[in-house]
């Protein structure tokens, strides 16, 4: 593939000692479902007890994918010879034979369950550390007081890094999102800052004094006066990116609410990721309507999005020759983010 590492200059496009995101908890049932992880396909399913399990989805045997055959108790029976793998990935049972072949067992990745989403970590067992994962409370998941919607997942044909970028800078949401976004045409012309926050950055805009525009009112009807919305992208990690903020009264300061937009990333390939969203408010507990409000934009944003990046990696797989990439200041904490996650991957590679 033409461009392959691009915007990295690692060999590997991911870090792999990393939490990322495997399905939403909805998604997870008594059925087997698989899942292209990092290049791993992996299979999910859930206990008899609920409890979520994460194995490799393809069998040692003839490299049959198991999410074609069954659950049996809380075990993987292969659809084509058989073979049978408990939760914790080994081989229980060869039909054909007395006892397993050595070498038969599946991986068993060690997971998390927390704010609606099953998480995996796909490096070393031993380093399996859930307080590695990004402080979701703090964004509003898994948190008292806050309304979580969580949108449909979209796998789309372009790396990770390039949904990263595009979350980091969202001037991108004056032109992409010009008709679905409210005020979105003046969100390109407001200052940044790059404020350093724990684990990673935060790029941080603030509209001041604006009159409320027809979602402020729907989400704060009382409001007449103008406010201070703003417009952050907080990099928590590569597999999490908090956009929106808070909404404040502008006269006095006085925060309305806030509401962020959680995007988590997890790559399936190096030219492929599947794209998961929830959406937190601390506001509206009563009133439904606005988390309808919020699934009905997503659909209408999250393609746009897509098609941007889908767009970009066309390009880069294709032979022809890129211009020499140019930045603009906006570009600063996309710019510090490729040298963080670069970082993260160097790391790996010394210590392995």
């Amino acid at each position: 593939m033409a461009h392959a590492s691009y915007p990295l200059t690692t060999e590997q496009p991911y870090p792999r000692r990393q939490w990322w995101a495997a399905a939403t908890a909805a998604e997870v049932g008594r059925s087997l479902m698989a899942r292209d992880i990092l290049g791993e396909r992996v299979l999910l399913y859930r206990k008899e007890d609920g409890s979520a399990v994460a194995v490799s989805g393809i069998c040692p045997h003839r490299a049959f994918p198991l999410e074609k055959g069954r659950l049996v108790g809380d075990s993987v029976q292969c659809g084509y010879h058989g073979f049978t793998f408990g939760a914790d990935g080994a081989c229980q049972r060869v039909p054909s034979q007395n006892g397993v072949p050595q070498h038969a067992a599946l991986r068993r990745y060690p997971v998390v369950e927390r704010g609606g989403v099953v998480w995996i970590w796909t490096g070393a067992d031993s380093a399996a550390d859930p307080a590695l994962l990004p402080d979701l409370a703090a964004i509003g998941l898994d948190a008292p007081g806050w309304m979580v919607e969580i949108h449909a997942v979209a796998t789309v044909e372009a790396r990770y890094t390039l949904l990263i970028e595009n979350l980091l800078d969202l001037s991108h949401v004056t032109f992409i999102h010009a008709t679905t976004i409210p005020a979105g045409e003046k969100v390109a012309a407001l200052p940044v800052t790059v404020e350093a926050c724990s684990g990673g950055l935060t790029v941080a805009r603030k509209a001041v004094g604006i009159p409320p525009n027809p979602l402020i009112k729907a989400q704060f009807p009382d409001q007449d006066a103008p406010v201070d919305q703003e417009f952050d992208a907080q990099y928590m990690g590569p597999c999490l990116i908090r956009t929106g903020g808070t909404i404040s009264d502008h006269a006095s300061g006085r925060a309305l609410g806030t509401q962020n937009f959680i995007h988590m990333i997890t790559p399936a390939a190096p030219g492929r990721l599947h794209y998961f969203v929830a959406t937190a408010r601390d506001f509206g507990h009563d009133n439904p309507a606005l988390g309808a409000m919020n699934i009905a934009m997503g659909t209408r944003i999250q393609p746009e999005d897509v098609d941007a990046i889908s767009a970009i990696e066309t390009v880069l797989r294709s032979d022809a020759p890129l211009p020499r990439e140019v930045s603009a200041r906006v570009d600063n904490g996309a710019l510090q983010v490729r040298r963080l996650l670069e970082a993260q991957i160097r790391a790996e590679a010394l210590a392995a």
